[in-house]
């Protein structure tokens, strides 16, 4: 369980480190890459909780 917790918090840093990414534009490289990252941790963790 208590890696599930680490990971969840890893989630809930990387979360709010990606709302400056929304500050980018819409076309941004950067951008996109985040958002990948973002997707594929989300599914990680409902893959670990579920």
């Amino acid at each position: 369980m208590k890696v599930g917790s680490f990971m969840l918090t890893l989630g809930v840093g990387m979360l709010a480190g990606s709302v400056a990414v929304l500050m980018l534009p819409q076309q941004s490289q950067a951008r996109k890459t985040a958002q990948k990252a973002v997707d594929s941790l989300e599914q990680a963790v409902t893959d670990m909780v579920q």
